[in-house]
């Protein structure tokens, strides 16, 4: 797939059955030496109602900064959600067909910018073991192992990283 024309814009509550769609396709393509099939079958289950409806509140939330990024033909390709009250990156995917073709960066340097303009001066996330190396470019630290629950049974090991946003950007 070639680079998409990109816009980025505000997610609206309509997005989430697009948004999961890119969820799931974006965990079910993470290299299997990093997580197993129960670890990345709770991550990402197989897109519901359930899953579509509990995005679709986050989004409508109005502690809830997310961004889409929206190929040119329509399609929400991939996406970013923070919560500026906890100064956390809560989640950032895109779609595998787009890997590679600076989607997560812009989606990231969008949200870095909306957090810094809302005065947010620390963001801190829990990566994956397969975004840990993209982070790190981007100017986070690793800070420490963490184990994020992912359902009532199973946990998945993260680190917890951190980036300043005051200063050079």
């Amino acid at each position: 797939m070639s680079a998409p024309r990109l816009s980025l814009r505000p997610a609206v509550p309509g997005d989430a059955a697009a948004m999961v769609e890119v969820h799931h396709a974006a965990v079910t393509a993470v290299d299997r030496r990093h997580y197993g099939d129960e670890v990345l079958a709770a991550w990402s289950p197989p897109p519901d109602s359930s899953r579509r409806d509990w995005l679709a509140d986050l989004i409508g939330q109005a502690s809830t900064l997310c961004t889409v990024a929206v190929a040119d033909d329509g399609t929400i390709v991939g996406f970013c959600i923070a919560l500026p009250e906890q100064a956390l990156l809560r989640a950032l995917y895109v779609h595998p067909a787009c890997n590679g073709q600076g989607v997560g960066r812009e989606l990231l340097r969008d949200m870095e910018a909306r957090c810094r303009a809302l005065g947010i001066k620390l963001l801190e996330l829990n990566a994956s073991h397969n975004a840990e190396a993209f982070y790190r470019r981007s100017g986070y630290q690793p800070q420490d192992a963490v184990t994020q629950p992912l359902n009532g049974t199973v946990s998945m090991t993260a680190t917890r990283m951190v980036k300043r946003l005051t200063g050079s950007c």
